[in-house]
């Protein structure tokens, strides 16, 4: 999983973190009753938790990452390596490409595979590896399919702001080792979307690519109840009118870029259930969809 935040005024920075004071930590939610809503029909298939924790943990790292950027020279940052995933450079116009981190999950990964099948489209899933480890048969799965491209998304999904160098470099190393066999090409995402220059220089000398998005869907914000609230959408630059309509805000927002890396997660039941929505309001706007080994997508990788 990975995130990020749409380029916002400095004064949207300050109502995001002004208006999270009601956040929960982790030993307020875990005492919190988490009863998950019933997964729509449409997404039988789909896993029936809804992954709680780590939506906690996401939005926990980007009011975070929403203060170091509003409290730091942005080229103190970018000297840093420190939030380089939220692609800035315009995508190709009118491609999309989906991706999913936090996989294999099962049902889940078997659920988007027949999607991409029903609609002939390619996608990239970004595996956990010690998940891959645990499922191997659902990462077999992923890498068989003709549409799918498999990518490294760590081996246990640390917050590379939170642990030093040398772990960093461990977790490349694990994970780079158990999903040997699976990629190719070597493909690379942050978890949390928070890099660092050390990984970086590791990850390229290894052979990898550093992928990040233009849109990001916020799915682990609706996941929940299928909307989002005030708080979360000042952070996900959800506009107002799509509050309660996850599939609008993931068309407007890829429509705003003219294409581009989509992000969403396995892990989130409500994102299963609005998927194939999603696909064919994309391609009834015009949209086409390519892997990101397209060509056209090589200036929005690293």
């Amino acid at each position: 999983m990975a995130l990020t935040m749409r380029a916002v005024k400095p004064t949207a920075h300050l109502l995001a973190i002004a208006g999270l004071a009601w956040l929960p930590g982790p030993a307020q939610a875990a005492a919190a009753p988490a009863t998950p809503p019933p997964a729509p029909a449409s997404a039988a298939s789909a896993p029936d938790h809804p992954h709680r924790a780590r939506a906690i943990e996401i939005r926990a790292a980007r009011v975070r990452g929403l203060a170091e950027q509003m409290n730091q020279p942005a080229a103190d940052l970018k000297q840093a390596c420190r939030f380089e995933s939220d692609i800035t450079t315009p995508p190709p116009p009118g491609l999309v490409s989906l991706s999913f981190d936090d996989g294999p999950e099962p049902g889940a990964t078997e659920a988007i595979l027949a999607l991409l099948d029903k609609h002939q489209i390619p996608a990239s899933f970004f595996l956990i590896a010690a998940k891959a480890q645990r499922h191997p048969e659902l990462a077999a799965l992923v890498k068989a399919h003709p549409l799918a491209l498999v990518g490294n998304h760590s081996w246990s999904h640390p917050n590379f702001h939170d642990i030093p160098a040398a772990k960093q470099s461990s977790e490349v190393d694990r994970s780079d080792t158990a999903l040997a066999a699976l990629e190719a090409p070597k493909l690379f995402r942050y978890p949390y979307g928070n890099s660092s220059c050390e990984t970086n220089a590791e990850l390229q000398r290894r052979g990898y690519r550093i992928v990040g998005w233009h849109v990001d869907s916020c799915d682990w914000a609706f996941d929940k109840t299928g909307s989002i609230d005030a708080h979360e959408a000042k952070i996900c630059g959800v506009d107002k009118a799509n509050r309660e309509h996850f599939v609008d805000h993931v068309v407007s927002a890829v429509k705003a870029r003219k294409g581009g890396i989509v992000l969403m997660h396995e892990i989130h039941p409500n994102t299963l259930a609005k998927l194939d929505t999603l696909i064919e309001r994309l391609l009834a706007e015009g949209f086409r969809f390519a892997p990101l080994t397209d060509p056209a997508f090589e200036a929005s990788l690293r």
